[in-house]
C-alpha cells in the first residue's frame, strides 16, 4: 500500500472512500462479535479464547511474548494465564534458558476435552472466509493474504499506543453509574 517515491518517506497512496471505510469497519465489528459468540459457546471470555487460539498457532511462549503478541499489558497477561491455568487449559513451566521466566503452553488434552480441537471450534468461520477469498478472481489469493499479514501487524500497535503513559485519561462516561 505504501510506496517509496525516492524523494522522501513512504506515502500512503490509498484514500478510502466512505463506502470502503464502512465496509472495513463492518468487517472488524463482525469479526469481534463472531469471536464473542464463539467464546461464549466455548464457555470462555473472548480474550481467553483469542489467547488460546494464538497459543495454538505459535506454540509455547513466555508471558512477555504473549503480552507483545496480544497487545495486553503484562499484568493483564498474568491474570489471563491465571484464569486459563485454573481452568486447566494452559500450563506454566520454567524456561530452560532463563529460570526467572516461565513458558506458557496449551494443555492439549484438557483443551480438546473442553473445547474440541481448534479446527472444530474455528472451522465454521474458516469455511465462511474461504468462500469470498477463493471466489475473488480479480485478486490473487497472495494479495489478500499479504493484506491480512500486514493488517495483523498494524493491529498489534494500537493497543500499545492506548496503554501509553503519555495518553490523556478518557473523559468520564456518560453512562457511568450514579450510585454512591
Amino acid at each position: 500500500m505504501e510506496q517509496q517515491d525516492g524523494a522522501g518517506p513512504a506515502v500512503n497512496r490509498w484514500e478510502l472512500s466512505a463506502y470502503e471505510t464502512r465496509i472495513s469497519r463492518e468487517y472488524g465489528i463482525a469479526m469481534v462479535f463472531h469471536g464473542k459468540v464463539t467464546a461464549d459457546a466455548a464457555g470462555l471470555n473472548a480474550t481467553d479464547l483469542y489467547a488460546l487460539n494464538l497459543l495454538d498457532l505459535i506454540g509455547e511462549v513466555t508471558a512477555g511474548e504473549l503480552a507483545r503478541r496480544t497487545g495486553l499489558t503484562t499484568g493483564a497477561v498474568t491474570k489471563l494465564v491465571d484464569r486459563l491455568a485454573s481452568a486447566g487449559l494452559v500450563s506454566r513451566r520454567p524456561d530452560p534458558q532463563d529460570r526467572r521466566r516461565v513458558r506458557i503452553g496449551i494443555v492439549d488434552t484438557e483443551a480438546d476435552e473442553r473445547l474440541g480441537s481448534s479446527c472444530q471450534l474455528f472451522s465454521p468461520i474458516a469455511s465462511r472466509l474461504a468462500r469470498p477469498i477463493t471466489a475473488s478472481r480479480q485478486l490473487p489469493c497472495t494479495i489478500i493474504m499479504r493484506f491480512f499479514d500486514r493488517a495483523t501487524e498494524d493491529l498489534r500497535s494500537p493497543p500499545r499506543e492506548l496503554h501509553s503513559p503519555s495518553r490523556p485519561p478518557p473523559p468520564p462516561s456518560r453512562h457511568a453509574s450514579t450510585r454512591t
